[in-house]
């Protein structure tokens, strides 16, 4: 499985790797429910504890979450991880996630009041955890347990960019929606494009690192299929499917898209916007 955490979480504020998911996935507010789902079906098995966390899975065992950020429960708290001498090894039952029909694990919380801290304090920490069976090892033993997980929880923001994507979350095959709000564009040079004029240079970046893009910036303005369709009061949209607006490297895995507005006549830095639109691919 890739490694895009940092990634994910410069950009969209979310480090936990593909077999973790939350409702909200996004602006979640720390005083508000929050819901952490795990997919067992999406854990690396290349990963010893892992494999070994798969395999209690398909053994019927329950899943049982332990958290240690923005706060960690002493012992004699209803919520301390585990209990016993070999607290590892003994999951608190107040910890097991819900298990759902499509073989999901779910935990919900108000992380202001789980952890019993203010929401500045989840801001400032983000929710770090794993994913565990009730004897998780240890002491000896292989772990039976995923990888570190993070949520980062990130104050609502004064102004989105003026280039942005959605949905936040992006699969190979989803439809995106790029947006160009030129009417808000602070860069002098970018201002007051005509509605001909506005182009998105594509990129697409693969997990070993090698890069591809539709057409250089400087050939980007000749391609309809960059071309960002106005949609009046001086702002642009494209629609695009991942695997069909790039001809893919079917033996590489994609790690990110980058997009740039530029103009339709590149030819400086004056020419494009300053900041990029950067897209985690999470499923393929």
């Amino acid at each position: 499985m890739k490694n895009i955490s940092t990634l994910i979480a410069l950009i969209l504020g979310l480090s936990a790797s593909a077999q973790i998911s939350t409702i909200p996935d996004e602006n979640i507010d720390p005083a508000d429910s929050l819901e952490i789902i795990f997919d067992p079906a999406a854990l690396d098995l290349a990963v010893g504890h892992q494999d070994l966390l798969k395999q209690a899975v398909d053994a019927g065992e329950d899943m049982y979450i332990w958290t240690w950020k923005p706060a960690a429960h002493p012992d004699g708290h209803p919520y301390v991880n585990g209990t016993g001498s070999a607290p590892w090894k003994n999951s608190n039952e107040a910890m097991k996630m819900t298990k759902n029909s499509d073989g999901t694990f779910s935990w919900k919380i108000v992380p202001t009041l789980f952890y019993e801290v203010d929401a500045a304090k989840v801001y400032a920490d983000d929710i770090h955890f794993l994913v565990k069976a009730k004897d998780g090892g240890g002491y000896g033993d292989p772990d039976v347990k995923t990888d570190d997980q993070s949520i980062a929880i990130d104050p609502p923001a004064t102004e989105r960019n003026p280039f942005y994507h959605f949905p936040t979350k992006v699969k190979i095959d989803d439809v995106v929606t790029l947006r160009y709000d030129n009417w808000r564009e602070e860069k002098v040079s970018m201002q007051n494009l005509a509605s001909d004029e506005c182009y998105a240079y594509a990129k697409v970046v693969y997990t070993n690192g090698s890069v591809a893009q539709i057409e250089s910036p400087f050939n980007a303005g000749t391609n309809p299929n960059l071309k960002m369709t106005f949609i009046g009061d001086g702002n642009f949209e494209m629609h695009l499917v991942p695997n069909e607006h790039f001809t893919l490297d079917a033996n590489n895995e994609v790690d990110y898209l980058e997009f740039i507005v530029i103009k339709k006549n590149f030819a400086t830095g004056a020419d494009r916007v300053t900041e990029a639109v950067l897209i985690p691919i999470f499923c393929q």
